[in-house]
């Protein structure tokens, strides 16, 4: 009789940390014990996580069995809101830096609202298969510039990049500077100098009216063939990844592909120091798909010389423009997440526009 009243006894009681209570009050002492907590108030975890991983540190007069007997109290299915992986989600357009390539662009911004999200507490990897983990932050781009072009580069976040294939086979604007009398391997400042003829030797057969005069012929749909040095692929392989090993266009045939050119004109000479002929300024709005390298190279031979495009800026891309994008050194999680909420709103606004007008 007496040992079973001591086992009753023990049956409902429990030793937590050096007290014995009644098991009905376990819970509240777990703010005087440390050992669990009913206040949980780290973000992304169920509670019943979290009392796991609590119990496995308290003092050894808490077993494993008691512990479970805890969890089961009512709260393991309480989920504690977790902090969004993105503050927010869309488009907003940057201003790529010269001399980074896109994917520079997307790597550094994504680099950046990863540890905003951890910093907020938000898981950013997901366990894959085997063991893997996949980093669950993603950003796109909506159409490559060229290391040495500046300008509009339109950024995906979040369900963002969903959107981007509309901005890659979009219209865009560029400004773009070219010389006359030599051909690159790029067709731009980066490639090797490969074709070219002393200025003097053309001078007096090509002036701004022959410029003028061929523009017509470059304008509304037309075929041009890509650049060596792009990534248009033939036969499975980038041509610029051929062009790398030796492989050059005397080597191979690409075919020309059909571009659409909405607007050629001919600017104002800005550069500073006036230098005029053979340096030429071209405004153009064209369709996805078009390189203004074949477009400035194409424009050489016509005048039966060469060209080179010497620098590109594009100035506008769908809805973006240049005063909407943001230099190198205002991009931060703010800045970016305040210009995707601000793009947001400019949709939902044309949105409802389109249904009012319907």
């Amino acid at each position: 009789l007496v040992m079973s009243s001591i086992l009753v006894f023990q049956r409902s009681s429990r030793l937590v940390s050096g007290w014995m209570v009644p098991r009905s009050a376990t819970l509240g002492m777990a703010r005087h014990t440390g050992s669990i907590t009913t206040e949980c108030s780290y973000p992304k975890r169920k509670r019943d996580a979290f009392l796991r991983l609590s119990s496995s540190s308290s003092s050894s007069s808490t077993s494993e069995s008691e512990t479970k007997e805890s969890v089961d109290l009512g709260v393991k299915d309480e989920l504690v809101e977790e902090p969004p992986l993105y503050r927010c989600e869309g488009l907003l357009a940057v201003n790529k830096p010269l001399e980074w390539t896109s994917q520079d662009v997307v790597g550094y911004i994504r680099r950046m609202l990863e540890r905003d999200a951890r910093e907020r507490g938000a898981p950013v990897m997901k366990l894959k298969k085997r063991g893997n983990k996949k980093l669950m932050i993603r950003v796109g781009h909506g159409g490559t510039l060229d290391p040495l072009a500046t300008g509009v580069l339109v950024i995906g976040v979040g369900k963002g990049t969903k959107q981007l294939q509309q901005y890659l086979n979009g219209n865009k604007r560029y400004t773009a500077s070219a010389e006359l009398g030599y051909e690159t391997t790029t067709l731009d400042l980066e490639g090797n100098i490969t074709k070219s003829v002393p200025w003097e030797q053309i001078s007096d057969s090509i002036e701004i009216k022959s410029l003028e005069a061929i523009l017509p012929q470059f304008k509304g749909t037309i075929q041009q063939v890509p650049p060596m040095f792009s990534a248009i692929k033939k036969n499975g392989k980038k041509l610029y990844e051929m062009a790398r090993k030796g492989v050059t266009e005397e080597d191979m045939t690409i075919p020309p592909r059909e571009v659409q050119i909405h607007q050629l004109d001919l600017l104002p000479d800005t550069d500073n120091d006036k230098k005029g002929l053979p340096h030429f300024y071209l405004n153009v709005e064209c369709g996805g798909g078009t390189y203004i390298r074949s477009l400035i190279r194409d424009m050489g031979h016509s005048l039966d010389t060469y060209a080179t495009m010497t620098s590109l800026v594009r100035t506008k891309q769908g809805p973006f423009t240049l005063d909407d994008t943001f230099e190198k050194d205002e991009w931060n999680p703010d800045t970016l997440y305040a210009a995707i909420e601000k793009s947001n709103q400019y949709f939902a606004s044309l949105d409802q526009t389109s249904e009012e007008t319907e």
